[in-house]
């Protein structure tokens, strides 16, 4: 797979539908999937990507965003979002809880005390949650 073009939606819907529609114009069947940094962006892409004909009789275009948020379950439903991925914000607080209870203590704070795996001495990985057609429903 190749990048063909990249560009900022500014994580706003009507901007990814634009963005994605100058892609069109300019890389026509060229594009083979969308990936978009948040579900906003990538339900714009899907927008475009209807008007160029695709999502029915058979044209497809597999389209990845972030966030799981309600509508990108809905696009799941549809058939047109083929996944999303949800930034666990209860599993980071667990983490940032478990760190900040270990300075507070005065201990260095280590992947086995917080449950996370530490980088370098201060990135804590928090993994996402992959969410598509088959598992969805358990992210409403």
């Amino acid at each position: 797979m190749q990048k063909l073009a990249e560009d900022t939606g500014m994580w706003d819907r009507v901007k990814g539908q634009e963005k994605m529609a100058a892609f069109i114009a300019s890389q026509g069947d060229k594009i083979e999937a969308v990936f978009a940094n948040n579900d906003d962006m990538a339900l714009g892409a899907i927008e475009a990507l209807k008007a160029a004909g695709y999502f029915k009789d058979g044209k497809f275009m597999p389209v990845v965003g972030v966030d799981a948020t309600a509508p990108a379950l809905q696009a799941l439903e549809e058939g047109t979002l083929l996944g999303t991925v949800l930034n666990d914000a209860v599993n980071q607080g667990r983490a940032t809880f478990m760190l900040s209870y270990d300075l507070a203590r005065g201990i260095k704070p280590t992947s086995d005390s917080i449950g996370y795996k530490i980088t370098d001495g201060k990135y804590v990985w928090v993994p996402y949650q992959k969410v598509t057609k088959e598992n969805y429903k358990q992210f409403k």
